[in-house]
């Protein structure tokens, strides 16, 4: 069980030796976090009393995920601070989560929870910056994160080693939550009655044929903030190794795609899954620009798809 809190300034202060620990573990597993060594658990907690004394002034709000046995094991903060003309945006900084506490979906809860502050104070844009190569910037584009430009040699990796950064940015859009489901409730057949009728008027073809419902892994429903169902996607296994994505589906202009793909993509990550594989038409423009936003490459077609020019297969390594 992880759950994520935000923190004031003395809360800050409180579990500075636990922040200080997730920084050090990360620095020394080679984050690009504005850090060189030789870096000391001494220069990580000095760090975390400065951010306290940000926290105090208001220029920034700083959240904490902590495991089963209470102990801080991430962290993401949200910069504030910004000139007249840019109260409208916040800027995520120090995503960190400790080297033995990853692939358990803890980034995005973290960045779920720093979106939803950001909301609430109204800012409608997130900007940050990250390693090209770094394994965060596939976390931040199966967020909905869009690349904005690289910039070459911005940062010190190690000895005279210049390293680029990549620039990405959300624009938030509307609150969308995403759970858990059965294939055969009543929304969710909805949903999916929907998308056959557009997959048949895109391509000819709804795809029912090729999904089942009991072969799933996971199904889920977007929900938006009325509690109208929006959205909805599923898995099923083709080895223990990958996932295929299925019925993936969002009503135009609710803003659930984004947040249904990283829902699924967490789920994957949670069961064990190294990869996911999906396939959209080629007609359908609009998925395969979606897909080429969140961060899938175009990958050999598989399967029944397999000799199908009309078919083009993504994959995503997670």
């Amino acid at each position: 069980m992880i759950t994520i809190e935000e923190l004031s300034g003395d809360a800050i202060r409180a579990v500075a030796h636990e922040l200080a620990d997730v920084l050090h573990d990360c620095v020394a597993d080679g984050a690009s976090v504005g850090f060189l060594q030789p870096f000391t658990a001494a220069d990580a907690r000095r760090f975390w009393e400065d951010v306290a004394a940000q926290a105090d002034a208001g220029a920034r709000t700083l959240f904490a995920a902590r495991g089963d046995d209470g102990v801080v094991c991430g962290t993401v903060q949200l910069a504030l601070a910004t000139p007249a003309n840019g109260a409208h945006r916040a800027e995520v900084n120090k995503m960190l989560v400790h080297t033995r506490h990853r692939r358990q979906g803890i980034g995005r809860l973290l960045l779920r929870a720093a979106e939803a502050r950001a909301r609430a104070l109204g800012r409608t844009l997130l900007v940050l910056d990250t390693w090209v190569g770094s394994g965060a910037q596939h976390l931040y584009a199966g967020l909905g994160y869009r690349t904005a430009g690289d910039i070459a040699q911005y940062a010190i990796l190690e000895g005279s080693t210049l390293g680029a950064t990549r620039v990405m940015y959300k624009v938030l859009g509307p609150v969308i939550d995403v759970a858990a489901a059965d294939p055969a409730s009543g929304d969710a057949v909805s949903l999916m009655r929907e998308l056959s009728e557009v997959l048949r008027g895109i391509a000819g073809d709804d795809g029912t044929g090729s999904f089942d419902p009991a072969m799933c892994v996971a199904f889920a429903i977007a929900r938006d903030d009325r509690g109208r169902a929006v959205g909805c996607g599923a898995l099923r296994a083709i080895d223990g190794e990958i996932a295929e994505i299925k019925r993936m589906y969002a009503r135009p202009g609710s803003g659930a795609g984004a947040a249904v793909l990283a829902f699924l993509e967490a789920q994957a990550g949670a069961l064990g899954y190294r990869g996911l594989w999906l396939e959209t038409r080629k007609v359908n423009t609009r998925a395969v620009r979606f897909y080429d936003a969140q961060g899938y490459l175009r990958i050999p077609n598989f399967g029944k798809y397999i000799g199908n020019d009309g078919a083009v297969c993504f994959g995503k390594r997670l």
